[in-house]
């Protein structure tokens, strides 16, 4: 039986280091790339990133030092709890009255050095990136190039770009404009794209008269932070009460019905196949305390990668995760 093999990677802020370091992980246990085994990559906002670079040969441990190298330079975040008050001070005052958060520009750095030229067509495996277009008021998923769908469009767009328009997060980063075209972060419709990836596959790759029978899909989290709010909470609530929970709810909501979807449709459609899923780990107070989509001080980057480490040790021996490394891929994007 030909199965084809899917990698999906939540988005989520500096927390793609959690699910950099689980791959990782896997990786260490099974003594090859995470992108030799999978023929299809997803990965939304900073997921879209390091699918991304997967794709163009990078280890997932490449992404890890990556992240912790340079996360506080995307999020710049003070190791000086006195200076970092203030700090928050003023990025929420630009959040909130004048443009966004952060800067792109040290994104665009980082970015520029890690991918140089590479576009979407030199990519070693497939690709569905999700972003929102502006212009047309509608997702947008960038993809690689290939001939089953006779795509075009896409083959010549720089990973650069494809990375800054998934993870133009509203707020956070600014909107990012590619051929007069505006795009923002992919999480706002598909936080976990798993459910782009299988119907990709079901579309152009799976079933009868198609080159694979079965799927299988495994689906990397990232941190989700607890969101319930007690019920005495005030009910008319300004931009400014909702804070960074305007984004992140709308981001949790999605990961999680995508989620209880799959895992309710999976074994009632056809062709039949497999999706497991790597859970957001649990935290403590002093964990949420620590931990935000762009807290990136020395603490926040430890804990992060900690847990990543020790879900990905605990994962990899999972018999339902091994499943996905007997075989390596057979998609070959360089035909």
């Amino acid at each position: 039986m030909n199965t084809f093999k899917i990698l999906s990677i939540d988005g989520g802020g500096i927390k793609g280091l959690y699910s950099a370091s689980v791959l990782a992980r896997f990786e260490e246990k099974i003594g090859k790339r995470i992108s030799d085994h999978f023929d299809m990559i997803c990965g939304t906002s900073t997921g879209g990133m390091i699918a991304l670079g997967l794709s163009a040969g990078m280890t997932a441990e490449a992404l890890v030092n990556l992240y912790f190298k340079h996360g506080s330079e995307i999020f710049p975040t003070s190791n000086n709890s006195f200076i970092r008050y203030f700090q928050y001070r003023w990025q929420f005052l630009k959040q909130l009255l004048l443009f966004g958060k952060h800067s792109n520009k040290p994104l665009t750095k980082i970015l520029e050095k890690t991918f140089e030229s590479k576009t979407l067509g030199d990519a070693e495996n497939l690709l569905c990136i999700p972003s929102f277009n502006l212009i047309k008021g509608e997702p947008r998923v960038f993809k690689f190039p290939h001939k089953e769908g006779s795509f075009f469009m896409d083959k010549n767009i720089k990973m650069v770009d494809v990375a800054l328009a998934t993870s133009a997060a509203p707020t956070y980063l600014p909107i990012h404009e590619h051929n007069n075209i505006l795009y923002t972060d992919g999480g706002v419709w598909a936080n976990n794209p798993s459910l782009c990836g299988l119907l990709e596959a079901l579309q152009y790759f799976v079933g009868e008269n198609k080159e694979y029978d079965t799927y299988q899909i495994l689906s990397i989290s990232s941190i989700a932070q607890p969101s319930g709010w007690a019920s005495t909470e005030r009910k008319s609530k300004s931009f400014r009460s909702w804070n960074s929970k305007l984004f992140q709810i709308s981001m949790d909501g999605q990961a999680y019905f995508t989620d209880f979807f799959l895992n309710n449709i999976i074994n009632n459609i056809n062709p039949k196949g497999m999706y497991y899923r790597v859970p957001s780990p649990k935290l403590s107070n002093e964990h949420m305390g620590a931990i935000d989509m762009d807290k990136t001080d020395e603490k926040a980057l430890k804990t992060i990668k900690a847990l990543g480490d020790h879900d990905g040790y605990t994962y990899a021996t999972k018999a339902e995760i091994l499943e996905f490394f007997k075989t390596t891929k057979t998609y070959n994007t360089k035909k």
